[in-house]
């Protein structure tokens, strides 16, 4: 008897601690939901109702037209920075002597004879990189070491004198004839700072560059962007780079080519984590973006390189704001380019923490953060000692299309209408090209037939006329009323407004709702996504 209460008491317990356990977990799951309702609502607020208190219109108390709002939207981009911001995503190729000596940095003192791949497939590094979404590529031609992957005139730290194809290779035209074959754009990165070369920091060295960028620019066909970093030695004094003259020779010889990061054309983000700011402007004071701004905040050690590429957060939050270039007399157009590699280093290695992978998961994040905030994304595959691109990169650059391609597989095909108080115009952006918001117009305006859950909106302004839009909202129409469900800041060439899951309401209207703005807004495309 007394055994067999007690098996029956065990039993009993157990059955107790089970059902314990399962109304807990039920009333954390409660007051999970409940936090998170909590918050959306203090972070969107509850329903509103515009036909009885309005849409509060005030462009937050700025100025909607003014002189200096007139200063601010003259700056435009040229045509160079035009068709580079087109591209959005672009790829990197970080390959050279650094490959084979299993190093991030060299020092120049390495021999040519270190450089020798059996083959380098070009044609399979284009190939693989325009699959993943890539519009161009940029490879390093010359890396800090000095070592270059075209037979120059001016050197014999070169594939002239490396074993590869018995000294007559040139993996800058096998790049060129690739590029060509998949209807790839091809960029050069040629680094200004040459550990190898003697003349390093004297004026000759200015001389031996600019030869040396004249070989890149007339021997590889067209050439759609030169980017050059700010890095350079320690112990050079007050000696400088000749940029201006290194400016000069390409606008003449390669015109429709970017200059990128220290020059006029594209701006580094400030960082090698693909991290950008909440609102990225490219109407920019002049000088939070020279050259000297830009060296000083650059790599000058492979210490410096690893900091870069752990930063968390931007080092400057705001960089366009009206409170901050008011002070500014001198304005320019200059977007950002977030560089990023897939592995934690920029040169292929399975050793040590270089060889390290981000995930398809982190790639895709960093996507929408860059070309879904106004800055380009340069992404960094490199290539083996084989010469190919490895075959788990490739898995996972097929892994991040794959992502990015389900996020805009079901586009949408709402009424557009731009909407002001009293008046409705049907928008249709396809036919008409972009579209400039009249005085009282407000509201783009998204209709549905039936009611429709929408998970993705992609907002464009036409950058020709500037960077407008400096706040903006998104509402779905419920039955209880407007129920917020994004909050946006600057948009520029694209913005990709993510869709909080428990905020993609099913609703026949969403409404985006542009609260601040420089003069009147110049939408290019609204496109929408279930």
């Amino acid at each position: 008897m007394i055994k067999g209460d007690i098996c029956k008491m065990k039993k009993i317990s157990q059955k107790t601690k089970k059902t314990f356990a399962s109304v807990f977990k039920s009333i954390l799951c409660i007051l999970l939901a409940a936090v998170i309702v909590c918050s959306c609502i203090l972070i969107f607020g509850l329903p509103i109702n515009p036909s009885k208190q309005g849409w509060c219109i005030d462009n937050n108390g700025y100025d909607i037209n003014s002189p200096e709002v007139e200063r601010l939207i003259s700056v435009t981009p040229s045509e160079v920075q035009i068709a580079i911001g087109d591209m959005e995503y672009y790829s990197f190729i970080h390959y050279g002597m650094n490959t084979f000596t299993c190093k991030e940095w060299g020092d120049g003192n390495e021999d040519p004879a270190q450089f020798c791949p059996e083959t380098v497939d070009t044609d399979q590094w284009v190939k693989v990189l325009k699959e993943s979404g890539s519009k161009g590529i940029i490879l390093t031609a010359k890396h800090h070491d000095g070592f270059c992957l075209w037979p120059s005139a001016y050197t014999e730290h070169d594939i002239e004198n490396s074993p590869y194809q018995n000294g007559k290779g040139d993996i800058c035209r096998q790049m060129a004839e690739s590029c060509k074959k998949y209807d790839m754009k091809l960029g050069f990165y040629l680094s200004p700072w040459d550990m190898h070369e003697e003349t390093y920091a004297t004026d000759a060295y200015n001389d031996y560059f600019t030869n040396q960028l004249t070989e890149l620019c007339t021997n590889y066909g067209e050439i759609f962007s030169f980017w050059f970093d700010g890095a350079r030695g320690e112990d050079v004094g007050d000696w400088q780079y000749d940029f201006d003259r290194y400016y000069a020779v390409i606008r003449e010889l390669q015109p429709n080519a970017a200059i990128a990061l220290t020059g006029p054309d594209v701006r580094w983000i400030g960082n090698e984590a693909g991290i950008v700011r909440k609102s990225e402007w490219s109407v920019i004071p002049s000088g939070s973006a020279s050259i000297e701004a830009v060296m000083e905040q650059s790599q000058h050690s492979e210490e410096d390189a690893k900091r870069l590429q752990k930063l968390k957060d931007n080092n400057s939050v705001d960089n366009g704001s009206r409170e901050l270039v008011e002070f500014y007399p001198d304005l320019i157009w200059k977007q950002g380019e977030a560089d990023v590699s897939i592995h934690r280093g920029w040169f292929y290695t399975d050793e040590g923490n270089a060889a390290k992978m981000r995930s398809a998961a982190e790639l895709e994040k960093i996507y929408y953060r860059t070309v879904g905030g106004n800055a380009l994304l340069l992404m960094n595959v490199p290539p083996t000692k084989d010469g190919v691109i490895a075959d788990k990169d490739i898995e996972l650059l097929q892994d991040f299309k794959a992502r990015i391609d389900k996020k805009f597989a079901e586009k949408l095909s709402p009424v557009v209408e731009a909407v002001g108080e009293d008046s409705a115009v049907p928008v249709d952006f396809s036919a008409d090209g972009s579209y400039k918001l009249s005085d009282n117009e407000n509201i783009i305006r998204l209709t549905f037939d039936e009611k429709q859950k929408i998970s993705t909106i992609v907002l464009s302004e036409d950058v020709t006329q500037s960077q407008r839009v400096e706040e903006f909202k998104i509402y779905a129409k419920t039955a209880a009323g407007y129920l917020k469900i994004y909050d946006g800041t600057v948009i520029g060439s694209k913005k990709i407004c993510l869709i909080f899951p428990l905020l993609a309401k099913s609703a026949k209207e969403f409404d985006i709702v542009i609260t601040q703005s420089r003069s009147n807004p110049v939408i290019e495309n609204v496109e929408a996504y279930a």
